[in-house]
């Protein structure tokens, strides 16, 4: 395995921390801001299935992968991308009330890769990761869908 450091990411939500954990955190995962078709076990050890088809120009793309820890309305840790060896990738993502009434989220991935031509993974997760906060951020703050 080659030593990378995580990838951090973090986003402010004009919006109260439980109704951000709600939009992440559901039994209906990521739909309709982002996924087509996710779903969620809502406990630790909890399964994750993911799938996509807007944003993959109508190729069905779906993955698996479960939850580690989760604390109501605090942080939510998974493991996901499933490949021959186990999962590739544990996400951190951490929700943090501010004194003015909204919310941080601060997702950290930590992406794993064996070899330098590996790095586009972690390169196309990243661009992933600021694609799906964007759409996050319209969708709880302003209850738009725009892909």
């Amino acid at each position: 395995m080659l030593d990378t450091p995580p990838m951090i990411f973090t986003e402010h939500f004009n919006a109260p921390v439980e109704r951000v954990w709600k939009v992440f955190v559901n039994e209906r995962g990521w739909d309709p801001w982002f996924t087509d078709g996710m779903w969620m076990e809502l406990k630790n050890g909890g399964r994750i299935r993911f799938r996509w088809e807007r944003l993959t120009n109508g190729e069905v793309v779906e993955d698996n992968g479960y939850t580690v820890i989760m604390v109501e309305n605090r942080r939510w840790e998974f493991w996901w991308y499933e490949y021959e060896k186990g999962y590739r990738s544990h996400v951190e993502m951490v929700f943090r009330k501010d004194s003015a009434g909204g919310t941080w989220l601060t997702v950290t991935d930590y992406t794993t890769i064996s070899r330098l031509d590996e790095l586009t993974i972690k390169y196309g997760c990243a661009y992933g990761w600021g694609q799906m906060l964007l759409l996050a951020k319209l969708y709880v703050e302003k209850g738009l869908v725009v892909i």
